[in-house]
C-alpha cells in the first residue's frame, strides 16, 4: 500500500473528502449568511419604520393620546419647536396638544435606517411640517430627524426622537 506523509492512500482520501465536506459546510452557511440575514435585518428596519409611519398618522390625526401612547415611558423627545427636551408622557402630551391645535400636518421624506440591536433601530430621514396659514396657503417648515425604535412586548416604540428645521444648504 502507497504511503502518503505517513498515511495510507486510502487515509489520505478519507482526510481529503472530510475536508471537502467542512468547506462545501462553510461555504453553504456563508452564504446562508448573506442571503437570510439581510432580508431579516431589512424586515427588522422596514418593521420600525412603520412604527414612525403610524406616529406620522398618529400626528396627522390629531390624537394626543394615541401620539403619547407610541413612545416609551422614558423617551427622550428633543421636539423641533420645543426649546428643551421632553422626556415625561404629561409634557409629551402638552407638546403634541399644542402642534394638533395649531393643525401642523407631517409629510414623510426619504430615510435611512440600522439595526442597532435585535430589539432596537435607528432611523434618520427629512420630513416636513405644514400648518394654515391666515391667507389659505399652508406654511411649510422643512425638518430632518432621528428616532430610535426599541420593540417593547412585541411593539416598536419610540424612545428617543430628536427633531429640527432642517438647515439652508450654505452654498
Amino acid at each position: 500500500m502507497e504511503k502518503t506523509d505517513g498515511y495510507s492512500l486510502k487515509e489520505t482520501n478519507v482526510i481529503i473528502e472530510r475536508r471537502r465536506m467542512i468547506m462545501k459546510v462553510l461555504v453553504s452557511a456563508l452564504f446562508a449568511v448573506a442571503v437570510v440575514i439581510p432580508p431579516a435585518l431589512a424586515d427588522k428596519r422596514e418593521d420600525a419604520y412603520a412604527g414612525v409611519e403610524r406616529w406620522s398618522e398618529a400626528f396627522n390625526s390629531g390624537d394626543v393620546e394615541q401620539i403619547v401612547r407610541m413612545y416609551t415611558n422614558d423617551a427622550l423627545v428633543l421636539g423641533t419647536l420645543s426649546p428643551g427636551m421632553t422626556s415625561r408622557p404629561d409634557d409629551l402630551r402638552a407638546y403634541f396638544k399644542a402642534a394638533a391645535d395649531a393643525k401642523l400636518q407631517v409629510k414623510l421624506g426619504d430615510h435611512s435606517a440600522i439595526a442597532v440591536a435585535d430589539d432596537a433601530v435607528a432611523i434618520a430621514g427629512f420630513y416636513d411640517f405644514s400648518r394654515p396659514a391666515a391667507d389659505g396657503q399652508p406654511v411649510v417648515i422643512a425638518a430632518r430627524f432621528s428616532f430610535v425604535m426599541v420593540k417593547k412586548d412585541g411593539i416598536w416604540k419610540i424612545a428617543l426622537h430628536h427633531s429640527s428645521v432642517r438647515p439652508k444648504s450654505p452654498l
